[in-house]
């Protein structure tokens, strides 16, 4: 699997989001929200552009009770953001830090393998309309 991966999707915002995170869960990821929000002014009258900043870890690999658990999702796990292009069309991306560093990676095989999987998941539940 490469470090990272972008996925258009022919779905909305709100049934990527649900797809992603019914994918990740059936996988065994714990989920955390690190931010989200509207790309666009409140005052804008062109509608949402909504995005979400997900880490998604592996219970088994957190560092519970450790200074270092705000991080771990970065390290061990995935971080997912989520775009929404149009009402109909949703950006993914998908950074694996770990695959960056050979040598980590072997370490924890798993984690790879499972979070191309759930991105596997996710492609199956969608229409995707591009892949890198």
């Amino acid at each position: 699997m490469k470090s990272d991966r972008r996925l258009v999707l022919d779905q909305s915002f709100d049934d990527v989001v649900d797809c992603v995170l019914a994918a990740f869960i059936g996988e065994g990821f714990s989920v955390r929200s690190l931010d989200g929000g509207d790309l666009r002014a409140p005052s804008a009258s062109a509608g949402h552009r909504r995005y979400a900043l997900l880490g998604v870890v592996l219970p088994e690999l957190s560092w519970r009770g450790s200074a270092l658990h705000a991080d771990d999702s970065a390290l061990l796990g995935c971080r997912l953001a989520l775009f929404e292009l149009t009402d109909s069309c949703t950006l993914l991306t998908a950074e694996n830090p770990m695959m960056r560093y050979p040598g980590l990676a072997a370490l924890v095989p798993r984690v790879n393998q499972r979070i191309a999987t759930a991105l596997g998941n996710v492609c199956r539940r969608s229409v995707t309309v591009d892949a890198a």
